[in-house]
């Protein structure tokens, strides 16, 4: 292929290929080098003049990186006469490096951090802050349970989760499930869909996650409509049978209300002031 029918660095940066880069930087790669052996992966053998153009790699920095890319076995050379050129390994070899690369330190410390331990978590009260961890934190609960799951979540946190629920099912792991959503697809288990979810929204100013795991592991988290979501972790067993004891109460009562007919459950608290009170708390001052 001649230099003129090579592709440029923007025809190379597709979101495939941008999300390829992304991932080989979050195994190691600088952006310079995973971008010369995506572009060594899609071209070919390539001079350095080449592989500026076809990777987006500033000519002053082509070569400095090939050979760091040399160095770590990724990039090959290849010299006939006064020409060299540069090609790289195949996918399946890099990717087998850069698992082996990965795992064996992750198995190492799997094997031997436990043991290090010293410290006995089961009455500590983690906090945990933004969404992003606190869905973490679900995750790794769900992922580790062995017996159980019950959580109270809205549509939007378990579309996130909803694999490590499935996984969870699929494992032999009981899940129960209380879901404020009208369309949000539901994972594995047995769930049943909130019929109060405006309501609680608004009485709770947000939304919650309320989640436990082999009656052993709890957590509660606040994601506001406005402000930083946060939550809490704990191993507290005292907590922990609080929040079970929640999350299976409000599954009988929404079977009872739906046994019961929603209409007429709705004109029999309705009726009564203090139901009202209760069940709207800051939201009675909003709708009368």
């Amino acid at each position: 292929m001649s230099p003129k029918e090579r592709p440029t660095a923007a025809e190379l940066g597709s979101p495939s290929t941008d999300a390829v880069v992304d991932q080989l930087r979050a195994l190691g790669l600088s952006l310079y080098e995973a971008r010369i052996y995506v572009g060594l992966l899609r071209v070919g053998a390539q001079n350095g003049n080449e592989l500026s153009k076809t990777s987006g790699v500033p000519s002053s920095k082509v070569y400095s990186t090939v050979e760091k890319l040399i160095g770590l076995g990724i990039v090959h050379s290849i010299t006939r006469g006064s020409t060299t050129r540069f090609v790289c390994i195949e996918p399946v070899e890099l990717v087998a490096r850069l698992r082996k690369q990965y795992n064996e330190p992750i198995d190492f410390l799997e094997s031997t951090l436990p043991a290090m331990a010293r410290f006995e978590p089961t009455e500590l009260f983690l906090n945990v802050a933004g969404l992003g961890a606190i869905r973490e934190a679900c995750r790794s609960i769900v992922d580790t349970a062995t017996d159980s799951v019950n959580i109270s979540v809205w549509g939007e946190d378990l579309r996130v989760l909803h694999h490590s629920f499935d996984s969870a099912v699929a494992r032999g792991v009981r899940v129960w499930g209380m879901l404020y959503s009208d369309d949000a697809e539901m994972p594995g288990g047995t769930w049943l869909r909130h019929s109060y979810e405006e309501i609680v929204g608004s009485r709770v100013g947000g939304r919650l996650i309320v989640l436990v795991a082999d009656s052993a592991e709890a957590l509660i988290a606040r994601i506001p409509h406005h402000g930083e979501a946060s939550a809490v972790r704990s191993r507290s067993p005292v907590l922990t049978l609080i929040v079970q004891e929640y999350l299976h109460h409000d599954i009988v009562l929404q079977r009872a209300q739906i046994n019961i007919g929603f209409e007429e459950w709705d004109r029999w608290w309705t009726a009564n002031p203090d139901l009202r009170s209760l069940i709207l708390g800051t939201a009675l001052g909003h709708t009368g």
